[in-house]
């Protein structure tokens, strides 16, 4: 029914494919407008292969359009040749042309990036570990060169994080907060300061949480207040201490365990039974003074616990622990006409219960 010619079908060999394949691109290079082709070929997402000998063959009659070498190296990077990418970049990196250097370290940094993923995904840990010291490198040759635009401090700060480079996290969030001083991200900075034992910075950081975020107000100073006894002076921590003392029992008690900590024992007395008068409630009376005893005993000021525990001594003498502890006291100090009125005062009660 139908008459086919029985003819051998031509097959084309690869050379002549390629001849045919270099034709086709040099004409479209002699033809087409240049800025209409390298714009048609930078579109091309289906033959990566096809985009990158045209961006060759465009760069051989403009050796130094860097612009150009710079989009073949990212065509390069699209169709999984990252070695000639990285070769372009490599020469991109010590332009003179601040914008190309700034995309080509940026490019790089997403290289290596991917490579170190790649890495770990083959469990080549070793290898791992030395791109990622390589890419906070770049990182941060990017951030000390401000081969950035503001737009990009976000992400720059979130990968200086990702690769454990807190000085230059916390350098590019001081630069986001002049911008965004949000909660979130002053509480970052507050954390970053203190891991890297900046606690001037980090005191600055406290004082803004202090002021913004009341809710959590009280650890912020308790943060502060560490910071100011730990790495500071006892001077600046007192001052503190006793400006918040003024206001709230809580303060008023560390500032009586701050001078027991440092050996001032009356004074440590002395603000617990402040604490002592200003309370109305049972049981945080007899806190307060029996911790003022205490201090005056640690103190060795044995008259003056003495004297101290027999004035509120029938206030308390229905506790069985302030008993014993009095009248240890007393012995202690050789008080012994206290301690035989208090042995005494101690049977009455006995019998009244036995009653």
């Amino acid at each position: 029914m139908y008459n086919v010619e029985n003819k051998k079908p031509y097959v084309a060999t690869y050379k002549e494919i390629f001849i045919g394949f270099v034709t086709f691109a040099l004409i479209l290079i002699v033809l087409y407008p240049k800025d209409l082709l390298e714009k048609q070929v930078l579109s091309e997402e289906a033959n990566y292969d096809l985009s990158i000998l045209y961006l060759k063959n465009m760069l051989k009659n403009d050796p130094g359009n860097e612009e150009l070498m710079f989009n073949l190296a990212k065509q390069s990077l699209r169709g999984n040749k990252s070695d000639l990418a990285y070769r372009l970049l490599k020469l991109l990196k010590t332009s003179k042309n601040k914008e190309i250097r700034e995309k080509a370290y940026l490019l790089s940094y997403k290289i290596a990036k991917e490579s170190y993923y790649y890495l770990l995904k083959d469990n080549k840990d070793k290898e791992a570990a030395a791109l990622l010291k390589e890419m906070r490198q770049l990182n941060r040759y990017i951030v000390i060169n401000h081969l950035y635009t503001e737009e990009n401090l976000t992400k720059l700060y979130e990968e200086a994080i990702f690769l454990n480079d807190k000085s230059t996290a916390l350098f590019l969030l001081q630069k986001i907060l002049k911008k965004e001083p949000s909660i979130k991200n002053i509480t970052s900075a507050y954390y970053l300061a203190l891991n890297l034992k900046r606690y001037e910075q980090a005191l600055n950081y406290l004082d803004m949480l202090i002021e913004k975020e009341k809710k959590n107000v009280q650890k912020w100073k308790e943060a502060k207040y560490f910071i100011l006894y730990r790495y500071k002076s006892p001077t600046a921590a007192e001052e503190f201490l006793h400006k918040e003392a003024q206001y709230s029992a809580f303060w008023k008690e560390k500032l009586a365990l701050f001078f027991l900590s440092q050996k001032e024992y009356k004074m440590s007395a002395k603000t617990y039974m402040e604490l002592f008068k200003e309370s109305s409630d049972y049981n945080k009376r007899l806190h307060y003074w029996l911790k003022a005893l205490k201090a005056l005993q640690a103190g060795n000021h044995l008259k003056e616990a003495s004297q101290l525990g027999y004035k509120y001594e029938k206030q308390f003498l229905k506790n069985r622990q302030a008993r014993i502890f009095l009248l240890k006291l007393y012995l202690a100090a050789n008080e012994l006409q206290k301690a035989n009125h208090l042995a005494k005062e101690i049977l009455k009660l006995k019998k009244e219960q036995n009653r």
